[in-house]
Parts: structure tokens; sequence; C-alpha cells
């Protein structure tokens, strides 16, 4: 019965503190490696972000074939007048 108590009491006061205190500072590494991991991509955005003047061309549309008497939109025909 003594040895019961006794374990019981080791559990309390010695192995419970011990694990909150690697917890702890696991909890304390983790959070510390994803600001460190969040802080290198804000930087390559940053580094990544247009500067004012520079364009960006993400897609380039396939050239199609034009037909030479095709003129294309809105064409109004019109003859000059001379005075």
């Amino acid at each position: 019965m003594l040895k019961l108590i006794a374990i019981i009491l080791v559990m309390v006061y010695v192995v419970m503190p011990l694990l909150r205190f690697l917890m702890k500072g696991y909890v304390i590494t983790q959070v510390h490696k994803k600001m460190s991991e969040q802080e290198i991509r804000s930087k390559q955005a940053a580094s990544k972000a247009r500067k004012e003047g520079s364009i960006d061309v993400d897609f380039v549309p396939p050239k199609t074939k034009t037909k030479t008497d095709d003129v294309g939109g809105d064409y109004v025909p019109y003859e000059e007048i001379k005075d």
C-alpha cells in the first residue's frame, strides 16, 4: 500500500512537472519554427512583389491565323470626300 502511495506521489510531484516543462519547451520551439518560416515566406513574397512601373505577363494567348481580307472588330467602311 505504501509503494502505491509513493508511486502516485512521485508521479504527481516529479513526473507531471517534468512533462509539463518538456511540453512547454517543445511548444515554444515549434512556435519559433513556424514564425521563422512565416518570416521567410513574407520576405520571399515581398521580393516577388512587383515594383512600380514593371509589367508581368502571366498568360500569352496563342497566335491565331488571320485572313488577309478579314479586318475584324467593328469596321465601318467610309469614303473620303474631297472638297
